[in-house]
This record gives C-alpha cells, sequence and structure tokens, in this order.
C-alpha cells in the first residue's frame, strides 16, 4: 500500500528543528532543571530521547530504564545503548517486587500491564519531582489517535514531543537523526507482557493505521472514501472505533458547567 499524499514530510530537518525548538523552549520555560523519560529501547523513546539531548544539555536529560526483570529484558541493552550513545544519564528500575505487591488483586493480563504503565508513570514523576524535571511523553500520533496507551500510565507526561508524528514519520525522522536501525526496524511492542507487540494486539500494522488515520483527520475522508482507498473495510471501521471510544482519554476530564448566578 502507498502511503497518501501529504503523510510523509518532505524535510527531515525541519521536522527536527521545531521539535528541538519545542523542547527547549518549553524547558526553558518551566524554569526545569533537565527532563526524564522512560527508556525503553523501542524507537519512540530513542527518538525523543536524542531530540531531547539536541535541545538541552545530554547531561540534563535523564532515564529511567524500567524493565519487569532487567536479566530477562531483551530490550535493556537496547536502552543502554542508545543513553551511552547520546551521554545521557539513566538507572534502572525493575518492576518484579512492585508488581508482586498487587498479586492479591488477581488482575488478568491487561489489568496487570496497564498497572505496569501506571507504575512506570508514577516512578517518572518521583524523580521528576525529586530533581526538578519535565516528564517527556513519548507517545506517537498514530498511537495516542487510536488509545493505544494507558490513560494516567504512559499517556501521563507534561509534554508529548513527537505527538504530532504518525509512526511513519517517526520512523524517518529517527533515520535522519541517527538513531540506530535495528532500533528502528524492531518489533513495536510496549513490553506489558512476554511476545505481546503492538500489531499483534492492535490488529492493523502501523502502516495501515497511518493511512487510515491520515485519510481521516487530515483530509476529512469518510469510512467509505477510506476503504475505496483500497484500505481492508474491517481494519477501517476498527481503528475509527478505537479512536471513537478512546476519545475520552485525549480530553479534560468530564464536569459540569455551574452558573454562577443559581
Amino acid at each position: 500500500m502507498e502511503f497518501p499524499e501529504g503523510l510523509r514530510f518532505g524535510d527531515y530537518e525541519k521536522v527536527r528543528e521545531k521539535i528541538v525548538s519545542f523542547i527547549r523552549d518549553y524547558v526553558q520555560k518551566a524554569g526545569v532543571d533537565g527532563v526524564t523519560l522512560g527508556l525503553s529501547g523501542g524507537i519512540d523513546s530513542a527518538l525523543v530521547a536524542t531530540l531531547a539531548a539536541q535541545a538541552i544539555e545530554p547531561s540534563r536529560v535523564h532515564c529511567i530504564l524500567m524493565p519487569v526483570d532487567a536479566k530477562k529484558d531483551q530490550h535493556v541493552s537496547d536502552a543502554k545503548e542508545i543513553a551511552e550513545s547520546l551521554g545521557i544519564n539513566y538507572e534502572i528500575f525493575e518492576l518484579k517486587n512492585v508488581i508482586k505487591a498487587f498479586d492479591p488483586l488477581k488482575l488478568e493480563r491487561v489489568a496487570l500491564g496497564n498497572l505496569m504503565a501506571r507504575v512506570r508513570m508514577v516512578v517518572w514523576y518521583a524523580k521528576a519531582n525529586q530533581n526538578n524535571l519535565l516528564v517527556l511523553g513519548t507517545g506517537n500520533k498514530s498511537e495516542l489517535m487510536v488509545g493505544y496507551f494507558t490513560k494516567y500510565g504512559d499517556g501521563g507526561a507534561d509534554i508529548l514531543p513527537i505527538a504530532d508524528l504518525y509512526k511513519v514519520n517517526v520512523r524517518e525522522l529517527a533515520r535522519h537523526v541517527n538513531v540506530p536501525e535495528h532500533i528502528v526496524t524492531k518489533v513495536p511492542t510496549a513490553g506489558l507482557w512476554a511476545g505481546q507487540t503492538d500489531e499483534g494486539e492492535i490488529g492493523v500494522t502501523y502502516d495501515e493505521i497511518d493511512t487510515i488515520l491520515f485519510l481521516h483527520v487530515e483530509r476529512g475522508y469518510n469510512p467509505d472514501e477510506i476503504k475505496s482507498y483500497g484500505v481492508d473495510s474491517d481494519k477501517v471501521d476498527r481503528v475509527l472505533e478505537m479512536m471513537a471510544r478512546s476519545q475520552h482519554k485525549r480530553e479534560l476530564l468530564p464536569r459540569p458547567i455551574v452558573a454562577r448566578n443559581l
């Protein structure tokens, strides 16, 4: 499937400059000492860490690796490679003992996965609070628009530097800033359980998600028009349904508006 015209950027250096300036300006405006983020060893966090190190001094970028078990997590070495190549600070915080404390709740797999994502968010903000840092989120537009993130988990951050980039844009910008190719081509996973992958859980490839979302959000195509572009009908329905069901994740908390003259 060919990507729709306009989905891919023509000049990724301008994209890089825009995001780097955004991070630098926001850090300066907030008056913080630096930034922190979760570094998983995947492309999204590798890209955000790279851009952050270009925006401010690498010594002011603090990353936290949070595997369940560092000895068994194959992604830890990739995360370390990224941090060391950028000259940024990092530490490892294993989740296994924290997660074990929740055993009495007998959580099923998805609930437990969301719990892990929320624990990670708590750790980011604990470090940020302790060291006067901003929390950088690593969500991209494809994931955010279909709700493929945990509310008050990996969706919890102060700023989202790559939130306007579809996954194809993330891959291409990552190559532009020299993220190692084996990180760029790695199968995306949130690392919430053994064998879990993003595309396997969603049931649609990122290329298809990007195409559907771009045609719908940016071009205003209705479902039938997207299907006529050549995208599988069931996948179009699935992605748009996910987008609709996850709307609450992208909005402020619902609240009643009470008139002052009551």
